[in-house]
């Protein structure tokens, strides 16, 4: 049976598109991938047995039968590989469910405020979601989200239709302010 392209892909991306023989990696080298115990002699078409391998490695082990570190090895990192998918997904979705929140704060935080000369709710962005998102992805928490609302809002001698954009300028600020301590751990070795 052949191995699907989806297979292959997710054989050479678990194995960071290297060689699993002498770790060349591509676009350096031709990745192929490689069974290692080969079918000739009964190995399987199944992730646990199937590793990126560059061509020349690939052609020159042949039908040789393995060691067994190397078949351990490989079936060790299928199955973290696997762990790693499932915990990748499970994160998502907590993240997801987080963000939905997170778009819900500000949505009812924001509509709290409302255009004195006509009572509609001061205007948001056309893309005030995406925009969200990405702040709160940067590490812009709930508390420093409203109280940029409440900057923006309170600031004296802007236009409705400007509080949006100046609580975005507030929120990068403050965005760019963790981004700038998250070097200085870096840098300083705490972490």
């Amino acid at each position: 049976m052949a191995i699907s392209k989806r297979t292959r892909y997710e054989a050479l991306r678990r194995d960071n598109f290297t060689c699993r023989y002498c770790g060349s990696k591509a676009p350096d080298v031709e990745l192929h991938v490689d069974h290692v115990m080969p079918t000739a002699l009964g190995g399987s078409d199944k992730p646990d047995n199937l590793v990126a391998a560059c061509r020349d490695c690939n052609s020159g082990k042949a039908s040789t039968d393995p060691d067994a570190q190397t078949v351990a090895d490989v079936s060790e990192d299928a199955e973290r590989w696997a762990r790693a998918i499932k915990e990748a997904a499970r994160r998502s979705e907590e993240l997801t469910y987080f963000e939905d929140e997170y778009i819900d704060f500000f949505d009812v935080n924001w509509s709290r405020y409302q255009d004195t000369s006509s009572g509609d709710e001061v205007p948001k962005g056309t893309n005030w979601e995406t925009t969200l998102l990405n702040y709160c992805r940067a590490g812009l928490t709930v508390n420093a989200m409203e109280e940029a609302i409440n900057t923006a809002m309170a600031k004296r001698g802007i236009a409705h239709e400007s509080r949006y954009p100046y609580f975005c300028g507030v929120a990068r600020n403050r965005v760019n302010a963790i981004a700038e301590a998250a070097a200085q751990l870096i840098e300083s070795g705490e972490i």
